[in-house]
């Protein structure tokens, strides 16, 4: 639900045609939309996880914080940028709406207090992906450069 939600925000499309632009191609808009709205599904099913098994939310949100310390420092500015832009991109008039109302369900089917945490899942994991995505863009990005100073 995260993942299609997330696809229809007018401002990850606006991101996406933005970054493309910046990137001169390398980052594709539809790579950008894809990395983004998989880590809001995947923020949004620990997010889930948390309310119905009753997980503790800072065992859930302090691994992805500290992975995020390490993809920072090891991606150029330019992804840093883009990938912490877009996690404010997630909390659109589509997503949020969406996910709060799920976590509030799922919160009072199962019974607890609060279903309170999803957002913020859904929040830190795009900026994972997206990360991730931009190392592997950066690595192909330098191939390709070594292949063509290769073949001149």
């Amino acid at each position: 639900m995260g993942y299609g939600a997330t696809l229809a925000e007018p401002a990850l499309n606006a991101l996406g045609h933005t970054v493309e632009e910046l990137t001169v191609g390398s980052f594709r808009k539809s790579l950008l939309m894809q990395a983004v709205a998989i880590g809001v599904g995947l923020g949004m099913l620990l997010g889930v996880a948390k309310i119905v098994w009753g997980v503790p939310l800072i065992w859930l949100l302090a691994p992805p914080y500290v992975l995020l310390l390490y993809l920072t420092f090891a991606s150029g500015e330019d992804f840093v940028n883009i990938a912490w832009d877009s996690a404010g991109v997630t909390t659109g008039p589509i997503t949020v709406p969406l996910v709060l109302a799920m976590g509030l369900g799922i919160g009072v089917q199962v019974g607890v207090v609060e279903g309170f945490g999803i957002l913020a899942m859904a929040s830190v994991y795009p900026i994972v992906t997206v990360l991730a995505v931009g190392l592997w863009v950066t690595r192909r990005r330098r191939a390709a450069l070594q292949e063509a100073a290769a073949a001149h």
